[in-house]
């Protein structure tokens, strides 16, 4: 059975405004992204209307049927779409903590929105220098920051209605409220963000080794 996918795509991320294009508009005006990987991404096609080339990963059977309407999908990314080359983008149905047989350091986005830990999952498939767009509902972004292989270099906020980035500041965040040691332990344990003394709506870091 189908599935509407301007339907289902206008529930969860048109009528809650939850499409953040704003954050992956300045991301591409930043930093040097030609393609991004996304896992997680459920039919959060937002990246394909800034980013020509992106690999969605999900295992929900809703996305598999989504993306199975791949000229229905792509009509949506064209009418969109912010650059002149054709749209390229792919689905891979599965959980992306499982072997997705990729090449290792083709990707200069890597996406972690409400997905888990990501980044420890799909870091082989980020570029060294690449680039890292973490939330931290489920943990991830405070994994990252303990991660030697990560730089945190930006955070993302929101002021009047409109997805902003800034490098101001950076050393004011990560800071638990409880006095607590922060180790990929706890984090992995514990399943979801814990309490910063300054938070952001997400976090930016560059892959650094």
């Amino acid at each position: 059975m189908k599935v509407d996918v301007q339907g289902l795509y206008r529930q969860f991320y048109v009528d809650n405004n939850f499409e953040r294009e704003d954050i992956f508009k300045s991301l591409i005006s930043r930093f040097n992204i030609n393609n991004a990987l996304y896992p997680g991404s459920f039919v959060h096609i937002t990246p394909s209307f800034f980013i020509s080339e992106v690999l969605y990963v999900d295992s929900d059977p809703r996305a598999k049927k989504f993306f199975e309407q791949e000229n229905s999908v792509a009509d949506m990314i064209s009418t969109k779409k912010t650059y002149d080359t054709d749209a390229v983008f792919h689905f891979i149905s599965s959980d992306y903590s499982l072997s997705l047989d990729l090449k290792e350091k083709s990707y200069d986005l890597l996406i972690s929105q409400y997905a888990g830990f990501v980044s420890q999952a799909c870091k082989k498939y980020l570029k060294t220098g690449g680039i890292l767009l973490a939330n931290n509902s489920h943990g991830d972004a405070g994994m990252a920051f303990i991660d030697d292989d990560y730089e945190f270099i930006a955070a993302v906020y929101v002021k009047g209605g409109s997805y902003h980035i800034t490098d101001r500041n950076l050393g004011f965040y990560f800071i638990p409220k409880k006095h607590i040691k922060v180790t990929k332990e706890y984090l992995e344990k514990l399943g979801k963000g814990i309490g910063y003394t300054k938070t952001a709506n997400s976090y930016i870091f560059r892959r650094v080794s």
